[in-house]
């Protein structure tokens, strides 16, 4: 008889530290007690103690019926308790409905759950159900412990069908790294299944791997471990023809069996007896084999009415195992999409910052190229005239000054267009200084509610945008309107701006060469307007809302 048992240990041993950090010495009799009936389950020496331990347990699910993780716990102690003493029924019970409770992300658990349904189907000699349990669980599991003893339980599946060289197959794997299993019960397991498995195919190494097996069991006192080791060096002993040592290990096998007083052991162990010839009492067998019968009848029949749950069962746990994979696959869709839409956003930032650096890169050419083109034909032209009137000695002092202030005015002019404009502080002298300094004797500018505004709370580029704006309006007026007067006022409502400006001049049709459609072009990359009006002889008029 097979036993997985590590996993459940790992998790006693967890539960039982974190109950000792929270309780103090003197109340610590329910912790020994459970570690005691904790080995009692799971290392069985009769059906007494293992009944006292289901009932301990049982009482525990009472205890803590608010505590979902003890009672999951709790209850596949109870599962294995059953199994150990021969109640099938009661064992497949508790564990489908323990099934029934656990997430299907709980893998661990479900790994060992399964992988006793297998053990129970196996023992209601339903193979290729306990097949079906063992695969489910290795497919699942993740822990080499683990995979292991399913392995094992596997390989049990086969040689009751006497595939002797397919149960050597699946063990053999695990022999070859047999020095890295610590758990002596799972190591115990592999040497004998796989000892007796290659004996059977004639590889007689086997036998040492029995012997050592058995050696192993009997020091850690592996009672069950000892009973099936055994069982088969006394089936072994017989087929080479050594009675008497067939006989030696058929008698502790029984032992074993009625000191378990377990009935399937004590058929099992008779059973033996009869097949070497060490016995011919063959109607304790019989009255033994009749008793059991009866009883894996009355099971095998509640089994029957469990069948249909189980097969429910079995349909839910599918589907809810399709519903995980699916939310699995729709999370993976989910974070490719999002993995793909920040890719593209990334990208779209990428590209519009790589196009607005090209855009301040042309600007920045465009305004060199400007800057370039009127330094060339407003100033060097101007500069080479007066430098060839020196020359040829056709000018006269005044001539000459009057030239020179012209040049240094174009020149002045040039630079305060494409200068720095301070924004941050008193932005209102900035703009007074601006209009200032364009007043003449022949043009008066008029401003009013410049100082009103509160510049501080307008954007930077709002106020560049203004400056530059007005700066063009004044260049065209003063350049092209003959205007006497030019009007400017500022109000701000709500958090509209408003400006208004005004001449005097001659009016006329508004072109592109007066500048003017560059100023329309900023206003609108602000999402404002700006409006113009210019009639002949009827001055011009702009109206901006930003």
């Amino acid at each position: 008889m097979q036993k997985s048992t590590i996993t459940t240990l790992l998790v006693f041993l967890v539960l039982t530290l974190c109950s000792i950090w929270t309780t103090p010495l003197s109340g610590q009799t329910p912790i020994d007690s459970t570690q005691h009936y904790y080995r009692v389950i799971g290392y069985p020496q009769n059906t007494e103690d293992v009944t006292a331990g289901i009932n301990y347990f049982k009482r525990q699910l009472e205890n803590h019926k608010n505590d979902k993780a003890r009672n999951n716990y709790y209850s596949e102690l109870i599962s294995l308790g059953y199994f150990n003493n021969g109640d099938i029924f009661e064992s497949e019970k508790a564990t489908i409905n323990l099934l029934k409770d656990i997430p299907v992300t709980d893998t661990q658990t479900i790994v060992r759950l399964r992988n006793r349904l297998g053990r129970l189907h196996r023992s209601l000699n339903n193979l290729p159900l306990a097949l079906e349990n063992y695969q489910q669980a290795l497919a699942m599991a993740t822990k080499k412990e683990d995979s292991i003893t399913i392995s094992n339980n596997i390989a049990t599946i086969y040689m009751e069908r006497s595939s002797y060289e397919k149960a050597a197959q699946v063990l053999s794997p695990f022999m070859k790294d047999t020095d890295r299993i610590e758990d002596n019960n799972i190591l115990t397991t592999i040497y004998d299944n796989y000892g007796y498995s290659i004996t059977q195919i004639g590889d007689f190494k086997g036998e040492a791997l029995m012997l050592e097996a058995l050696a192993i069991n009997e020091k850690s006192r592996n009672i069950t471990g000892s009973f099936s080791t055994n069982r088969h060096l006394a089936y072994y002993y017989h087929q080479q023809g050594k009675e008497a040592l067939a006989r030696k290990h058929a008698r502790l096998a029984k032992d074993i069996a009625y000191k378990l007083n377990n009935p399937r052991y004590k058929l099992e162990a008779l059973g033996l007896a009869i097949d070497i010839g060490t016995t011919a009492n063959a109607d304790v067998f019989k009255k033994l084999s009749d008793s059991l019968y009866k009883v894996q009848t009355l099971q095998e029949n509640k089994y029957a009415a469990q069948k249909y749950e189980y097969a429910t069962f079995q349909t839910q746990a599918k589907e809810s195992e399709l519903i995980a994979q699916q939310e699995k696959v729709n999370k993976t869709r989910y974070q490719f999409l999002a993995l793909f839409i920040m890719v593209i956003t990334v990208g779209i930032i990428i590209f519009l910052s790589l196009r607005n650096k090209r855009k301040r890169l042309e600007q920045v050419y465009m305004t060199e190229t400007k800057i370039s083109k009127r330094l060339h034909d407003e100033v060097a032209n101007d500069v080479y005239k007066l430098i060839s009137q020196v020359q040829t000695n056709t000018y006269n002092e005044s001539h000459l000054l009057d030239n020179l202030e012209h040049i240094y005015s174009r020149t002045r002019d040039i630079s305060r267009e494409n200068s720095f404009i301070e924004t941050e502080e008193s932005f209102h002298i900035t703009l007074r200084d601006l209009l200032s300094s364009y007043k003449t004797p022949s043009l008066n500018i008029i401003t009013k509610g410049i100082d009103k505004v509160d510049w501080n709370q307008i954007p930077k580029v709002h106020k560049t945008t203004i400056y530059r704006i007005l700066q063009e309006l004044i260049t065209n007026t003063n350049k092209h309107s003959k205007a006497s007067i030019a009007f400017v006022e500022i109000s701000k409502e709500g958090k509209k701006l408003h400006i208004l400006y005004k001449d005097n001049g001659i009016g006329g049709a508004i072109n592109s060469k007066n500048g003017l459609l560059n100023a329309e072009s900023r206003i609108e990359a602000l999402k404002g307007t700006i409006t113009f009006e210019s009639k002949s002889n009827q001055g011009f008029k702009a109206q901006i809302n930003i």
